[in-house]
């Protein structure tokens, strides 16, 4: 039963190629599936279990599904919006289908498809990480591998990691920075190795070149399939999906602190161990497990409780849309929380500074 929680994934996303495929407002199914799993994960008790030993074979599967599911959903998807903006249909109600369908494929473009991209992009062999780079085409960025794992990994809750908010920004503006700091840390690093290696920055065995092959192919298949108009629906829906992704990713580390070169502990990372969350995401909201070993596969990874947590990561994203019920409601405590119990003395100092740059109540002047 362990590994067959992971199924959750493709089934998301099949949702999404059904409503497609029966047109008209059912193209809103994949969105749905939003409201539905947010309220399931907000009810349910929180997961603290190990999962079983022999997981991998069914946990992997629904990994690699996630490949052809994504395919057959932009096929659908360019299918349904034809027909949408088709005047000879005489539908009366392409806007309505049309935004249905651009909020589906922007959803299910980046959640579950950023976690099973997450997951495969840490991988030894070339093959896993070859479908990350596929996967992570879908919301435009196919590269994420080489900043996340080079960048991220090394600096986390440091001012060196785009990936980690500070406090008092809002979602808005963390997922610029994050997508900025994405595509430039991928730029500086891939151009640095093939240099040190004596070939041109910007030859073919420059990786940046595969955002335009892999994302510009699906683009160019929605367009070559169903037109202009579907062209732009599909390009909305990737830009939609990567502001998905970073708004996810803004919760991961929001706030948190770590000396520059001071060693990964487990109060450097948030955690989300709803039940939901936890296999639709491939296990990266039990992430500081993740941290301390990037190679342990999802479902090896041990749940921390005794870690700092987060709410509902579904209730985190919608707090997280209205910025002073978020910092009221949720950083702040959970922040004080953690300044308190669990940061060393530096991490004191540099929190303290921190809330006062954001304006924040400064309640470890005192301590």
């Amino acid at each position: 039963m362990d590994g067959l929680r992971y199924f959750l994934i493709p089934v998301m996303t099949l949702a999404g190629v059904i409503g497609f495929m029966l047109g008209g407002s059912y193209v809103w199914l994949g969105a749905a599936t939003f409201p539905v799993l947010m309220t399931l994960d907000i009810l349910l008790p929180a997961d603290h279990k190990m999962r079983a030993q022999g997981t991998a074979l069914l946990g992997d599967f629904a990994m690699y599904l996630q490949l052809p599911c994504m395919i057959l959903l932009v096929w659908a998807f360019a299918r349904s919006v034809a027909t949408a903006i088709n005047p000879i249909t005489g539908a009366d109600n392409s806007s309505w289908q049309l935004a249905g369908s651009l909020l589906s494929l922007g959803w299910l473009s980046a959640v579950p498809t950023l976690p099973v991209a997450h997951e495969l992009m840490h991988r030894r062999h070339w093959f896993p990480r070859y479908v990350a780079k596929c996967l992570s085409a879908f919301y435009g960025d196919p590269n994420r591998d080489i900043a996340h794992i080079v960048t991220h990994h090394v600096h986390l809750d440091t001012a060196k990691d785009s990936d980690t908010p500070r406090r008092g920004q809002t979602i808005y503006s963390f997922v610029f920075q994050a997508t900025w700091g994405s595509y430039k840390d991928t730029w500086e690093k891939s151009a640095e190795i093939l240099r040190k290696l004596g070939h041109a920055s910007l030859g073919w065995r420059n990786p940046v070149w595969l955002m335009p092959l892999l994302s510009g192919s699906i683009i160019v298949f929605v367009g070559l399939t169903a037109g202009l108009g579907a062209t732009l629906t599909a390009v909305a829906a990737m830009v939609m999906a990567k502001m998905f992704v970073e708004g996810f990713n803004y919760f991961q580390h929001y706030g948190l602190i770590r000396v520059e070169g001071a060693p990964i502990e487990l109060h450097h990372a948030w955690n989300h161990l709803g039940a939901i969350v936890r296999p639709i995401g491939a296990e990266i909201t039990n992430h500081i497990n993740h941290h301390l070993d990037g190679h342990i596969p999802f479902y090896a990874l041990k749940p921390e409780p005794q870690a700092p947590q987060m709410p509902s990561l579904f209730l985190c994203f919608a707090a997280g849309l209205i910025p002073p019920v978020w910092f009221r409601f949720i950083a702040q405590p959970r922040l004080k929380d953690w300044d308190e119990r669990f940061a060393t003395p530096g991490e004191r100092k540099l929190a303290d500074q921190a809330n006062a740059q954001a304006g924040w109540p400064r309640w470890l002047a005192s301590t």
